[in-house]
């Protein structure tokens, strides 16, 4: 290679880790280690990334499919490769519905994962995929959104919310002052088929009451969620 590919390895295990790293390295790669999630964030958000290894449990708070999750909230294409001892079909599922390329359970031969890695590598290559970071912190008007921490404040003051609500203050911020339709907000935070239009509003209508209450001064006249009749909504970070 005469640019040498980087190889984010997200795994808490030390030992397993650094086997997976010096077998990359071996192969001629360039290998990022991280052993936590806010590693994980911290070190995506500074170094150009052509892949990511990913192990869901991680030993915090947060976990692996949250990391994969944040990584497609931003990045959609940038290959996630899961390894996990978590061998269940009910986890391979949710892993391929947050966004990841490929999924290996532990145990696992060196040989086999290496095999993939340079295939997704390969596929990532012939679609234009071009190494890049994945911001961690977002600054809007009177909002700072925090990835690592998994905060959101106004004004300074940290404002708890769930995990949907999350996603789509997230989604607002990179996309302010700007018409998101119901279906472009459904589509880019849940990250799953738009359903029928009943529930495509229902579902949207429910979390953007409760942000609503949870973000504006007063919620019975919204100067930040701004309603735009029979199509979606503004987002105004002012």
């Amino acid at each position: 290679m005469d640019e040498k590919e980087i190889i984010m390895v997200v795994e808490d295990s030390e030992s397993l880790n650094n086997f997976i790293a010096k077998n990359l390295i071996e192969q001629g790669f360039e290998v990022i280690q991280c052993f936590n999630a806010k590693d994980a964030y911290r070190k995506l958000s500074k170094n150009f990334i052509s892949l990511v290894i990913l192990d869901l449990n991680l030993g915090d708070d947060i976990g692996g499919m949250r990391v994969l999750h944040s990584i497609r909230l931003q990045d959609k294409i940038l290959p996630v490769m899961i390894v996990s001892s978590i061998n269940t079909d009910k986890s391979k599922v949710e892993g391929f519905r947050e966004g990841c390329d490929d999924y290996i359970t532990k145990p696992f031969y060196i040989e086999e994962l290496i095999l993939r890695i340079k295939r997704m590598l390969e596929k990532s290559s012939l679609i234009g995929f071009n190494k890049n970071t994945v911001e961690t912190l977002y600054t809007n008007g009177i909002f700072k959104l925090d990835l690592d921490s998994l905060t959101v404040c106004k004004n300074g003051k940290k404002i708890p919310m769930r995990k949907k609500q999350f996603d789509m203050m997230l989604y607002f911020i990179r996309n302010s002052n700007k018409i998101l339709p119901f279906e472009a907000i459904y589509q880019n935070v849940w990250n799953e088929p738009i359903p029928d239009e009943k529930t495509l509003e229902s579902n949207i209508y429910v979390n953007i009451r409760t942000l609503r209450n949870l973000i504006e001064d007063d919620k019975k006249n919204p100067r930040h969620i701004v309603s735009v009749s029979k199509c979606g909504y503004i987002f105004v970070p002012e």
